[in-house]
């Protein structure tokens, strides 16, 4: 990847260009997945970032699982809580108690995300892309990737949303690849890169109860944006052994729930 990644403007216009017309796709979509793929490679590949960090959300299940087809710029990640807090999050607390308590882990990630995480990120990124705090959303850090393509609906811009109130377990180990790298793999020194990531069976139950919670919204009140992608994941998933899997484990699906009564009460 990062032969590839340091390749002038013009050997990597020409790479992806080709992978383009090979993939009937446009040279934007191949470049930016270029970049998507360095960028979750690197963070895994880092001893420390790896420890506390965890792949999941939609983008896993078109990068990992190869479910869905959309197209994601987002990589949602999860922060171990542990560098955040020595209280034990599932501990038993009151209503109130767990409010206040989820309301101090969320300030503390904040923190730690401006003041420790960036800086690793940087790091671990080697200065080829530019990486910064979002300026609107502190749970945000952005990587800005130096595009060979201009395109008015891709950004030449990955958006990591980190965020510590999310399960760990189950998770696995996968290894993912470009389609620059899986097209033309003789460009790569290395084609692979290793990525810790949430199972996909308990992303299907934390899809599911997300729209059982939209079956059950109040009427007059309106749609939370994007979620029409959540009907379209589930759909896919539900065409997959992922779901067969997940049926089969109905103490996940429990473990979804209670997780999400606690730190999402609605």
């Amino acid at each position: 990847m990062e032969k590839v990644a340091r390749l002038s403007t013009q050997e990597r216009r020409e790479l992806f260009s080709e992978t383009a017309s090979r993939r009937s796709t446009t040279p934007a979509v191949i470049e930016k997945d270029f970049w998507v793929t360095r960028t979750l490679g690197r963070l895994f590949q880092d001893e420390q970032l790896a420890q506390i960090l965890m792949f999941k959300g939609g983008t896993s299940l078109s990068k990992v699982y190869g479910v869905i087809e959309r197209f994601s710029e987002d990589i949602d990640l999860i922060l171990d809580w542990s560098v955040l807090s020595n209280e034990d999050p599932l501990s038993e607390r009151s209503g109130t108690k767990q409010a206040k308590f989820n309301h101090a882990l969320n300030e503390s990630a904040q923190k730690y995300i401006r003041d420790e995480l960036l800086r690793s990120v940087q790091a671990a990124l080697g200065g080829v892309s530019e990486v910064v705090l979002d300026g609107d959303d502190p749970y945000v850090i952005n990587i800005r990737y130096p595009a060979a393509f201009p395109d008015d609906y891709l950004r030449p811009e990955i958006r990591l949303e980190i965020g510590p109130l999310a399960a760990w377990l189950p998770h696995e180990e996968h290894v993912i690849k470009s389609y620059a790298a899986e097209t033309f793999p003789d460009l790569f020194a290395h084609t692979e890169c290793n990525v810790n990531v949430i199972a996909a069976e308990r992303t299907f139950w934390e899809k599911v109860t997300i729209l059982h919670h939209e079956a059950h919204r109040p009427a007059g009140s309106a749609q939370p944006s994007r979620y029409s992608r959540h009907y379209y994941d589930l759909a896919r998933l539900a065409r997959t052994k992922i779901k067969d899997r997940a049926l089969k484990d109905l103490e996940l699906l429990e473990n979804v729930v209670t997780f999400k009564q606690k730190f999402y009460p609605r």
